[in-house]
């Protein structure tokens, strides 16, 4: 009599074909977050917003900056620190008046970043992004991460519990043994790349990051500064203070929502511009940020991966 009415072989198929069907639910699951329809209509991207999408609340902030630092608002000094030239204006700019309000006394960018009103107001932008179709909400990413995998999931464990009962009825289990093997390397490839993977830009989202990116030195500085970092604002020095002091958004390439899927817990992946071996990511979150050294290839228009 065969454990559960189904031959060794019979079984085999059922379990492939379960572990194709888990592989395409987990890839359609990511897919479709990323391929939304706007909730509003389409507008022309502010500058900040820009650098929201390109890379994370942390970009928006450095773009403030930089706009403000244009506008002779505000100054620079060449270790991140920010300083108002002037008592505090309405600028009409959500965003950049948080930053003006902050300026008490002179602040690091690093820590303007983490003050609520700032907080608040890329929160804000996040949002208006969300509704335009241009960004995943992190909830909405958060879910796909968490559903994804989980018909892979059940195929292992109906996998598992069928290994056991081949091995306590004297059965051969070779064959079934490497399927599990396939399927938990196929687990943990879909798992790290739920955590570490880049993407809270949809696929509209990347298109409008990458319409920039093509206009190259055509486009606007902050522009520029909004898809490709600080160091590609033409200013050397404001250029380098933010660079200093931004070291988690150098290069924008593509960003994904942390496990907690916040707009404040992201975690950008970042390698040099133009270099293919080189790179780092770091690990962002409203009490700071750490980066590390890697050595993985580079993107440059952040077009890949998924959540």
């Amino acid at each position: 009599m065969h454990p559960w009415g189904l031959s060794g072989p019979v079984f085999l198929w059922l379990y492939g074909a379960g572990l194709v069907a888990g592989l395409v639910v987990a890839i359609v699951v990511r897919m479709r977050v990323r391929r939304l329809r706007p909730a509003e209509p389409p507008a022309p991207l502010d500058a900040v917003e820009l650098g929201f999408l390109g890379g994370g609340p942390e970009n928006a902030v450095a773009v403030a900056v930089a706009r403000l630092a244009a506008a002779g608002v505000v100054r620079v000094n060449r270790s991140g620190e920010v300083s108002a030239t002037s008592p505090a204006e309405p600028t009409g700019q959500p965003l950049d008046d948080a930053v003006l309000g902050e300026l008490d006394r002179p602040r690091m960018v690093a820590a303007l970043r983490r003050r609520s009103t700032v907080q608040s107001a890329t929160t804000a932008i996040g949002e208006a992004l969300v509704r335009r179709g241009l960004l995943v909400s992190p909830a909405k990413a958060v879910r796909a991460r968490l559903l994804g995998p989980v018909v892979l999931y059940v195929v292992f464990v109906v996998g598992i519990v069928r290994w056991l009962n081949g091995l306590a009825n004297d059965l051969p289990v070779g064959y079934l043994t490497v399927l599990l093997f396939l399927t938990f390397v196929l687990v943990v490839i879909v798992n790290v790349r739920a955590v570490g993977g880049p993407k809270a830009r949809t696929v509209a989202g990347d298109r409008a990051v990458a319409a920039v990116r093509a206009k190259g030195s055509d486009a606007d500085p902050l522009q520029r500064v909004a898809v490709s970092g600080p160091r590609a604002h033409p200013d050397t020095d404001l250029s380098f203070a933010l660079s200093v002091a931004a070291p988690a958004a150098l290069t924008p390439v593509a960003w994904s929502y942390a496990s907690s899927g916040s707009f404040h817990t992201h975690v950008p992946v970042i390698s040099s511009s133009g270099s293919s071996g080189g790179g780092y990511s770091c690990s962002t979150s409203s009490g700071g940020s750490s980066c590390g050294g890697g050595g993985g290839g580079g993107g440059g228009g952040g077009s890949g991966g998924g959540f």
